[in-house]
């Protein structure tokens, strides 16, 4: 095997690190890496370590024909580190001195760095910057690098079960696993990702306040499972089993065992073992019959009610379902009410619901969830029945079946949270009233066009979205919410204001704003006919929390122009394209 001849063992300073990661080198494949979930303490004993010269465990890269690493093992400790440097949190001492590396230095004169105070002395962060790193690298030639994660991590002293589950597993059901476990945390992105945008997803406690906060993810917030169970991927496991329940359209009670966990993911704590069970060819059979994006669908639809629910009762699920403090893990309770809502809106297609009416009656029923003896296979099979049979009444069926229509507070979530590594692609606007005039402000629709334009010119099979009524931050939205008497919702770190107050303002039914929204849009003369149309077919007007947004999205098969010139979006920045650019802008589209 090549990996005996071209595996390297060496020293990497933390300066040299630190090089790779601004020059973008560093990237996590988060097909098997776990989440970034170490809190400040950890970070802050792993920099300790390095500061007083101790011993710290070997890193693993695999290296590319491009010069860039994979992170194999170490990213916790990598990230910490990077973290530190960037002043994102500091030491009992303060933070690192940014004139103690030439790269640190060099970012702090071009204010791409600010130092903060107080500044841990210079001659101590250059022992830190100096600091040898042991780093094994091997070459990435073939597809064995997550081989090569699985075996180092094999014993679970790392790693929890469900993480060693998923390593190397790339089966359908275990990346639906992994895709809606990520939505839900907020922590969604591509496949692979560069070290730097990882902070951005990391979950964390209320101390590092650069990234998701653990209390905000929906498990937590509600109650369900607590912060040590997350880091462990408890949530994951969750949704593997209420993913088993859909795809295979059984009763419950079979898939609450970690033994069925790992015969769906043909997982074997023997790395030889090669066999694959025959549980895991029946999940696959059957995610063949359902369809992928169908799975995706259905599971979305009833998040989607059962988060309306919780927002619309202003309640955790725990208080709605009236659960004792000395319940500490909630995962059964909630799928049998996942399960119960389930039958009625996907198998007998009762996707009308009354909001109000459901969420009394589970603050009315909940009680009786919380037997100590529910995991009884007979007795879960039973509690489903009786959910099911208390909350029925608060569904209805629909004289026009619309598939879409129910899943969108889910689908509005993940677009929010793609955004946050990938904000090229993704921008925000309040509404498009000026603020306290009453006016509408035409200049914004012109400059969501425009945004629209550039966008899409990123190049060919790209996806953008611009949403309206969300708040930059939970500042602008306290400032609107205190004039024009309205409450808002907090999804994570984003501030959900909805359109409303624009057609109080201007005193318009929100079918007649949103109207005439569409109809600037389709006079405008800014944008070409085409575009106009592909614009107008693909704006949704969804509700989210109970507040109405606009959403317009973007994947046009050819570059716009936007007043007769071409833009493109750069991070978050609109910038024209030189007129020599423009024909290498249109062979991205045409030379696919």
């Amino acid at each position: 095997m090549y990996i005996k001849d071209e595996l390297s063992i060496k020293s990497m300073t933390v300066n040299q690190i630190y090089s790779l990661f601004i020059e973008r080198k560093l990237n996590v494949n988060r097909q098997y890496q776990r989440k970034l979930c170490w809190t400040i303490e950890e970070k802050r004993n792993f920099i300790d370590s390095i500061s007083n010269g101790y011993p710290v465990p070997l890193f693993l890269l695999a290296i590319d024909e491009n010069g860039n690493y994979e992170i194999i093992d170490g990213m916790q400790r990598l990230d910490a580190l990077c973290t530190f440097i960037e002043q994102k949190y500091e030491l009992i001492d303060g933070y690192f001195n940014l004139e103690s590396m030439p790269d640190t230095l060099q970012l702090k004169r071009n204010n791409k760095l600010k130092q903060k105070k107080s500044i841990i002395s210079l001659q101590k962060c250059k022992e830190i910057a100096n600091y040898p790193l042991p780093v094994s690298v091997f070459s990435a030639k073939d597809n064995n690098i997550e081989e090569v994660f699985k075996r180092i991590n094999s014993t679970g002293k790392h790693l929890s079960q469900q993480e060693l589950r998923q390593i190397g597993v790339s089966s359908d059901y275990a990346i639906l696993v992994r895709q809606l476990s990520s939505e839900i945390r907020g922590d969604y992105s591509t496949d692979t990702l560069s070290l730097n945008e990882m902070s951005k997803i990391s979950l964390s406690n209320y101390r590092l306040n650069y990234s998701i906060n653990v209390s905000d993810i929906f498990w937590i917030k509600n109650d369900i499972i607590n912060s040590n169970d997350l880091r462990q991927s408890r949530d994951e496991e969750i949704v593997a089993f209420l993913l088993a329940g859909i795809i295979l359209d059984t009763k419950l009670k079979l898939y609450y065992t970690g033994t069925i966990l790992n015969k769906f993911y043909g997982y074997s704590r023997n790395p030889l073992d090669t066999d694959k069970p025959i549980e895991m060819t029946s999940l696959q059979n059957a995610i063949d019959r359902i369809g992928i994006d169908n799975i995706k669908n259905r599971f979305h639809i009833v998040m989607s009610c059962i988060k309306d629910v919780l927002t619309f009762s202003k309640s955790s699920f725990r208080n709605i379902i009236k659960a004792d403090k000395s319940i500490s893990d909630l995962s059964i309770q909630f799928q049998i009410v996942f399960m119960a809502i389930y039958r009625l809106m996907i198998l007998e297609k009762k996707t009308d619901y009354n909001i109000k009416e459901l969420s009394e009656k589970l603050k009315l029923n909940g009680n009786y969830l919380n037997d100590t003896d529910i995991r009884n296979n007979k007795k879960l099979n039973t509690k489903i029945d009786i959910i099911y049979g208390l909350i029925q009444e608060a569904f209805n069926s629909k004289e026009i079946e619309d598939p879409g229509i129910d899943n969108w507070s889910m689908t509005c979530v993940n677009i929010l949270n793609k955004s946050r590594t990938e904000q090229t692609l993704y921008d925000f606007k309040i509404g498009f009233v000026d603020y306290k005039t009453n006016k509408m402000n035409e200049s914004v629709i012109e400059k969501i066009l425009k945004t629209l334009s550039a966008i899409n010119n990123i190049g060919p099979n790209k996806v953008g979205y611009i949403l309206i009524g969300i708040a930059d931050n939970e500042k602008v939205a306290k400032k609107y919410s205190n004039f024009y008497k309205i409450d808002y919702v907090m999804e994570g770190d984003f501030p959900i204001v909805g359109v409303e107050h624009d057609a109080q303002a201007l005193g318009l039914s929100l079918d007649r704003y949103t109207h005439n929204i569409k109809e600037y849009i389709k006079k405008s003369n800014s944008i070409p006919t085409d575009y106009i149309t592909h614009i107008l077919t693909n704006m949704k007007t969804p509700i989210l929390y109970n507040k109405q947004l606009i959403i317009f999205k973007t994947n046009f098969n050819e570059p716009v122009t936007y007043k007769d010139k071409f833009y493109i979006r750069e991070f978050t920045d609109v910038t024209e394209v030189p007129i020599q650019n423009y024909s290498s802008l249109v062979k991205k589209y045409y030379n696919k």
